[in-house]
């Protein structure tokens, strides 16, 4: 066996492959040889590792729920608050509850059809049921996805910075009209993300995933603490007017389909049956846990940004709030230990969407196994870091700015293409049932509209200086 896999990898290390579906025809062709006598000699692993796709390790269920946990909650948490804000508690709640539920749902159905055409790569499996087309439109949204991501985390990045720093000082360079933010933004894209983002490596932030936990940790704390310590408000809305813009943030929180294939493939299992089975299990954990804490810190934000006197002003960035009549959370030293353990958060997380990008720009460029020079790279890098610095600099508030992403990135990513895909591939292997094809349809045409309605109402909400 060891001699047959030796004589495939010299072969394959010849080849410009472009997808695995390719890679899986010539291992069929291959297996007429006498080296290979079956192609099911190699294992769904093997093969899967000589595409060098996917990496070789594989990981635990605990492992991939914690992480994938991590990233799910860290990416919006900050402007849960925000979308309540948008939706009122009361309706608020369901929303979230219901958008978690769909997007569980819907990471059902992209992992089956992962494991039925044995593809774990997202853009592949678009290109294999749609063309060229599938797989450039699919990068597109995730780029556009990303990019909105990298924005707010340099805007986060500046406020909580701003916040930590002495507030005096702060407001003396407010009041002498220096743009504060826009320094700030400029200095901590200089001197740390663009160093980062361009010779950094994942092995160099693999390790954020505690970082992240130990900030919603202490965020979530800080959020009660402040809760517990001041008058109540009189009154505080149970909904809101503007219920589209909160479901954007909902799915911006919780949409993670686009990391979730690799994840899929180094899950424990023997079987595809035991393989689906931790799948499933790390969905349910991961979808449930992300959920609790969107609530907590939700409705916690919410309320806090809510004055004796029924009036609210609830910012993007939970962390930016502050009331004149009542104080600021920079004010506290909890507050300012919450904000500085986000802003290191929020430049670990910035280059991980980054190396996203780079490598989706660098497979619509270059193909599947092409890389560009080293100056080119140097320079879709720089631009990457470009073009999400000067919307920074402009957008006023992070909130509106998810919202537009979930509307036009997370719906269409995490909705509306697993859904189609799933359709578009129902009966290979085992059928999907009436009723489940009747469930995705009624699904799709539901977030199509949705995603209609949204775009909408949010391009309005979208405030610039």
């Amino acid at each position: 066996m060891q001699s047959v896999k030796a004589k495939t990898v010299s072969k394959s290390s010849n080849l410009q492959l472009k997808t695995s579906r390719e890679f899986r025809h010539l291992l069929a062709d291959w297996s007429d040889s006498d080296d290979l006598t079956s192609d099911e000699e190699m294992s769904l692993e093997e093969r899967m590792h000589l595409t060098g796709r996917v990496p070789q390790e594989t990981t635990t269920v605990s492992k991939a729920y914690f992480n994938l946990t991590v990233c799910v909650i860290a990416s919006a948490l900050l402007s849960i608050p925000y979308s309540f804000d948008k939706t009122g508690w009361l309706a608020g709640v369901p929303l979230l509850a219901g958008v978690g539920f769909c997007v569980d749902y819907t990471l059902l159905c992209l992992g089956e059809t992962c494991m039925k055409l044995e593809v774990y790569d997202y853009q592949e499996i678009c290109e294999i049921s749609f063309g060229k087309l599938g797989r450039y439109v699919q990068a597109l949204i995730q780029l556009s996805l990303s990019l909105s991501l990298m924005i707010s985390y340099q805007m986060i990045s500046a406020e909580n910075l701003m916040g930590i720093l002495k507030a005096d000082w702060v407001k003396h360079a407010l009041d002498s009209n220096i743009p504060v933010k826009t320094v700030l933004i400029l200095l901590l894209t200089i001197i740390i993300i663009l160093p980062v983002s361009s010779f950094a490596t994942l092995k160099m932030l693999g390790n954020s995933s505690m970082i992240s936990l130990v900030s919603i940790v202490i965020l979530s704390l800080s959020l009660l603490y402040f809760d517990l310590n001041r008058d109540p408000p009189n009154t505080i809305e149970k909904f809101g007017g503007e219920v589209f813009t909160g479901l954007g943030v909902f799915a911006t929180g919780f949409v993670c389909h686009q990391i979730i294939t690799p994840t899929l493939f180094s899950l424990p299992g023997d079987t595809t049956v035991t393989k689906k089975e931790n799948y499933n299990k790390v969905i349910h954990l991961t979808m449930c846990t992300s959920f609790l804490f969107f609530v907590l810190v939700g409705l916690s934000g919410y309320y806090l940004c809510h004055d004796p006197d029924g009036i609210k002003s609830c910012p993007g960035n939970i962390l930016a709030w502050s009331d004149p009549a009542i104080g600021a959370i920079s004010g506290n030293f909890i507050g300012k230990v919450a904000m500085g353990m986000f802003l290191i958060t929020a430049l670990v997380a910035y280059p991980l969407e980054h190396f996203s990008c780079y490598n989706t720009l660098s497979r619509m460029l270059y193909g599947e196994w092409g890389q560009p020079s080293t100056v080119f790279s140097l320079v879709i890098k720089l631009s990457l870091v470009i073009c999400t610095t000067l919307p920074a600099i402009y957008l006023d508030n992070i909130g509106p700015l998810l919202a537009w992403a979930g509307n036009l990135a997370a719906f269409p990513l995490g909705f509306l293409l697993p859904l189609s895909l799933s359709l578009k591939h129902r009966n290979v292997g085992t059928p999907i049932s009436l009723f489940q094809t009747i469930v995705r349809w009624t699904l799709l045409i539901l977030a199509a509209i949705l995603m209609l309605l949204q775009t909408f109402q949010n391009i309005s909400t979208l405030d610039w200086k």
